[in-house]
């Protein structure tokens, strides 16, 4: 199944994903650019973005950042964006 969370070198798939976005995110239908800035995937390591997220996930970090929005004092902290960009800049060896 090719969809948008599987690279052409190797298999990267997100739990949530199932010939669309099992989470009802973005209607269903997620772009690639949807699901790589997407705060709630769940698989292999895409590159350094994931890692990080994962580390802040184990410090719990990131419930600091998911309160703040909650409470209205952030339209958002951007963090998807870097990490898509950190993922890309710095894939997994092997697949560049």
């Amino acid at each position: 199944m090719n969809h948008p969370h599987t690279s052409h070198d190797e298999e990267r798939t997100c739990e949530w994903y199932d010939d669309g976005c099992l989470l009802g995110k973005h209607g269903g239908s997620p772009t690639v650019t949807d699901c790589s800035e997407c705060g709630e995937y769940k698989g292999l390591s895409r590159g350094l973005g994931d890692t990080v997220t994962k580390a802040l996930q184990k410090i719990r970090i990131d419930r600091f950042f998911e309160t703040k929005k909650s409470e209205g004092k952030e339209s958002g902290c951007g963090c998807g964006k870097r990490r898509a960009a950190l993922n890309k800049k710095f894939p997994p060896k092997g697949t560049t």
